[in-house]
């Protein structure tokens, strides 16, 4: 069953932009509509090129008292009026983080395993990442992600990013065929001892309310090109390709 509106105004930023929106039982459309990532896609949205005439919002899961993610059906055509497909995932944008360790000369990289149910892997290796908090504060959540999932405290300031260095201004999309997520790329350097690398690998971490549960790996720095992880790939290019000459 699903719930009608008149045709809406979708945001300021795209005044001439009206969309008809509905959604599944039980679907409150205005907390779909004005929510950060919904009003993020709609302002980068080419209002030239793609004609979106409906909405239809399918679910909306919330993180407490925020949207955390979103599924909707559009129904678009391009501007001479052909279909385009108008599925999405939305879960708004992300940070990514990669730790490099500098023991003897020798480069690692501090990795999480977790379990992934998406991918049916209890113990998923990947880089540490999180999701935007709505603050627009790339750095300070990349800082924050590192201090939860890595238990090392540093200041945002100490962070390169990874994405600007590329040029990516708007970050990286990883499955623009489905989903909006953008990420940006983060790195650090950090000396360490032996006795400090023993100590973080085997590390458990994470946020046991969120249901995390996190054991560190730190693995050689080279690596990272076997681990089946889309944005700890990208991290490793970026980072060979701007600052492996300079650590």
């Amino acid at each position: 069953m699903s719930q009608k509106t008149p045709n809406l105004t979708a945001t300021e930023a795209l005044p001439k932009l009206s969309i008809t929106y509905s959604a599944d039982s039980g679907i409150v459309i205005d907390t779909a509509v004005q929510s950060k990532q919904y009003q993020n896609w709609l302002a980068r949205l080419d209002a030239h090129k793609f004609r979106v005439k409906s909405v239809h919002f399918q679910s909306v899961d919330m993180f407490g008292p925020k949207v955390g993610f979103i599924k909707f059906k559009a129904d678009v055509v391009d501007s001479s009026g052909k279909f385009l497909p108008g599925i999405v995932f939305m879960r708004g944008g992300s940070v990514c983080i990669l730790a490099v360790l500098i023991c003897k000369g020798a480069k690692y990289a501090v990795m999480t395993v977790q379990p992934r149910i998406a991918t049916g892997d209890f113990d998923f290796l990947e880089s540490p990442a999180g999701m935007l908090d709505g603050s627009g504060n790339f750095a300070g959540v990349a800082a924050k992600e590192i201090e939860e999932e890595l238990a090392i405290k540093i200041s945002a300031d100490a962070l390169t990013d990874l994405t600007a260095l590329a040029g990516c201004t708007d970050g990286i999309y990883l499955s623009p065929g489905g989903s909006d997520e953008s990420m940006r790329f983060f790195s650090f350097t950090q000396e360490v001892t032996e006795e400090q690398m023993a100590d973080i690998n085997g590390r458990c971490t994470g946020l046991i309310e969120e249901g995390e549960q996190i054991t560190l790996k730190i693995v050689p720095l080279d690596s990272l090109l076997t681990v089946g992880d889309a944005k700890t790939i990208v991290a490793y290019a970026l980072y060979q390709k701007h600052l492996a000459n300079q650590a």
